[in-house]
């Protein structure tokens, strides 16, 4: 039976779910304490590299750095490592969505972690996984005066396959799966699609289509049964690669309707499919180190939705300024609360 809630008003313990495991809250902070160890680390450790090291517009462009084969200014290369084209990131993180029932938004830190593995080289075809923890508090005091859980906490897990053509196109498919536990314990999940083509060195065009495979139902308070289920959302973009290694993507689309039920002031009419657009940049500092940040807007910004997070990423293989254009990059960034939105029904 699902409780909603915090009728004892005992403490909560909060826990996350990751690749199947059970991961406490204190086990979340312990993760992000060693991100931004490492993440400091790796920062001292690529300033202290000579200046040679790092790619340079008049020699090495960022879009001819490939992360199968990677070779150096001198056109030395080196074999692909295994952990090649994995990231870490720790972000700051802010959202607002229909399942909020209208009266509330979060705040709070995500941790994130994603890797990118050849399966068949020679035809570009590639597998990725990666898994985020995103641990908020409540932004508006609502919940908390009306007796209801005073945070949000989420994993999430995105597995799947994607390939790249030495012509330009590539396409993705991969599955969300969304544990959360908010006012209720929740389980969803979605298919994410994506094709796209390099139309130049410096610019990519694509578009991407987020369809829910799964719901799920619980109790807000003591008696009102609801069930999220995430909203389909089809987007299109354009991504830039600036030629200091930066990149910016700028996308619109549409959204499924979404509800505009309020736990204050009661039902409300459904709205209709949405009109969406949204940003991410990526901007590398050093060869192990970049600032990433992402945001997705579902309107009217009343009821839809409002999710944003920015963060540092450290790329262990030094991938920075070839991140995102590798043959066997991750194509997809790991779901959040940007890609992957919830909406509420009221049964």
């Amino acid at each position: 039976m699902k409780l909603g809630g915090n009728p004892t008003g005992q403490p909560f313990h909060t826990h996350l779910t990751a690749f199947g495991s059970t991961v406490s809250l204190h086990r979340f902070k312990q993760i992000a304490l060693v991100l931004l160890v490492a993440a400091g680390v790796s920062l001292w450790a690529a300033d202290a590299r000579s200046a040679d090291q790092i790619p340079s517009a008049e020699v090495t462009q960022p879009w001819e750095l490939d992360s199968y084969q990677a070779c150096d200014n001198a056109g030395v290369c080196k074999a692909p490592g295994l952990f090649d084209e994995l990231y870490l990131r720790f972000a700051f993180d802010g959202s607002k969505q229909p399942q909020d029932f209208g009266v509330n938004a979060v705040a709070g830190a995500q941790a994130t972690i994603n890797l990118g593995l050849p399966v068949l080289p020679d035809y570009g075809i590639g597998f990725q996984i990666g898994s985020s923890i995103t641990a908020t508090s409540n932004a508006v005091r609502v919940y908390e005066l009306v007796g209801e859980t005073t945070g949000r906490t989420q994993s999430f897990t995105t597995v799947g396959m994607f390939q790249r053509f030495d012509s330009g196109w590539s396409w993705g498919v991969v599955h969300d799966f969304l544990y959360e536990d908010y006012f209720d314990d929740f389980s969803l999940g979605q298919w994410r699609l994506r094709s796209s083509f390099d139309f130049n060195e410096c610019n990519q065009v694509g578009a991407t289509a987020m369809l829910r495979s799964y719901d799920d139902t619980g109790t807000f308070g003591a008696s009102t049964d609801v069930r999220l289920q995430p909203i389909d959302q089809l987007q299109f973009y354009w991504r830039h690669y600036w030629q200091s290694g930066a990149q910016t993507s700028l996308w619109l689309g549409l959204a499924d309707g979404h509800g505009e039920d309020n736990a204050v002031t009661g039902f409300a009419p459904a709205k209709d499919e949405s009109f969406l657009f949204g940003a991410d940049v990526l901007m590398p500092l050093t060869p192990s180190l970049a600032i990433y940040g992402e945001t997705n807007i579902i309107t009217p910004i009343d009821t839809g939705t409002v999710d944003a997070f920015l963060g540092i990423q450290w790329y262990p293989g030094a991938k920075a300024y070839s991140a995102r254009r590798g043959k066997f990059s991750p194509m997809f960034e790991v779901a959040s609360p940007v890609s992957l939105a919830a909406d509420l029904i009221r049964l």
